[in-house]
């Protein structure tokens, strides 16, 4: 069975981009196809792969990728059709756009349906840019339903994607959690200090946990690096460092050492609280999102549900006040493993296959 993978830029280090690795494993000499590729930005696993990029790739644009939104779906169709038996696009906006032959299987992955899109107040605050940018996302929002209405199959990484996916395209989901490596983590005690990993972005809502170890001189490590970042030192506090971005013996390091991790923002599905989890750390995490179906609260994380720096103090205090052991903490993410993605993933091919000779 030959396969390819298409995912929307490789510019990133983040839980998409090891979804993509965890696919390349799963079809081992698959070619990824890509619209832009920088290696020092993403994950150096990538630099083994055969990585295929559409023309976009020689425009010298990285941390201003997001400027050149009107262009993805073109990139993809640059480099499409794909022939392969299977195709799987790991998309939360544009490899989902890929073409593929009539003879192949395409399966989406999605880790949300586009959320410059489907959630248009808090990707693009303003309502002079949203009204400025109205007729451009008319447009790419029927390219994008048409692109999601071409695939076989799609797969939500979270119940909570999945809902989304419906509202947007009409389409019903399978579940199908992403694959969380927790390579070197082991359950360890927990230490003084609180942990954020975190791009630094607006929606991330990293503020909320800066101000509140500040305002109650609690120690906290922050990593990750974006926009955000200049703003967040202005208002931290000396319990707060900042690392940037640190590599993956560091990270997990930060990990076993910590006290507990901190999960302010809404994600999709949120892989980091799953490997605080494997080193034997609980999460405080914003009370929606993905972090909803892969804790238990009381046990595993403690919630907070009003965005205000005293709820997340409040939820810190109750994580503090858990007796979950570490060890119990981490055979909760055994549920994530990646062998458990690789045995739905396969099976999911099967179904599509089945679909396709059914219709």
């Amino acid at each position: 069975m030959s396969a390819a993978i298409a995912h929307d830029y490789l510019n990133q280090r983040g839980g998409a981009e090891r979804v993509v690795l965890e696919l390349a494993r799963i079809f081992p000499g698959a070619p990824v196809y890509t619209s832009l590729y920088r290696p020092d930005s993403t994950f150096p696993e990538f630099k083994q792969l055969d990585v295929r990029t559409s023309p976009l790739d020689r425009l010298p644009v990285d941390a201003r990728f997001r400027a050149l939104l009107p262009l993805y779906p073109a990139s993809f169709r640059a480099v499409s059709p794909l022939h392969e038996d299977v195709v799987v696009s790991s998309s939360s906006g544009w490899a989902h756009g890929i073409r593929t032959g009539p003879s192949s299987i395409h399966l989406v992955y999605c880790h949300t349906p586009a959320r410059w899109l489907y959630e248009t107040d808090a990707y693009l605050p303003g309502g002079r840019r949203r009204a400025l940018t109205a007729p451009l996302r008319a447009a790419l929002g029927r390219w994008d339903r048409n692109a999601a209405h071409r695939a076989d199959l799609y797969l939500a990484n979270s119940e909570h994607v999945a809902r989304r996916i419906r509202a947007a395209y009409g389409i019903d989901a399978r579940l199908l959690h992403p694959p969380v490596r927790t390579d070197g983590l082991h359950p360890a005690k927990r230490g003084e200090r609180l942990l954020v990993i975190s791009r630094l972005l607006p929606y991330k809502r990293v503020d909320l946990v800066v101000d509140a170890a500040t305002e109650a001189g609690l120690g906290l490590d922050v990593v990750g690096s974006g926009p955000s970042l200049e703003d967040l030192r202005s208002r931290a506090g000396p319990s707060v460092t900042f690392h940037g971005r640190v590599e993956e013996e560091a990270l997990r390091e930060l990990l076993l050492g910590c006290r507990a991790l901190c999960f302010p923002g809404s994600e999709d599905f949120g892989i980091v609280p799953v490997e605080a989890n494997a080193a034997g750390k609980p999460v405080i995490g914003f009370a929606e999102g993905g972090v909803l179906e892969t804790q238990v609260e009381g046990r595993t994380a403690t919630f907070f549900g009003e965005a205000t720096p005293a709820a997340a103090l409040d939820a810190i205090r109750r994580a503090d006040e858990l007796e979950t052991s570490p060890e119990e903490i981490a055979r909760n993410a055994a549920r994530f493993s990646p062998e458990v993605f690789r045995s739905g993933l396969l099976a999911a091919i099967e179904e599509a296959k089945r679909l396709r000779s059914a219709g």
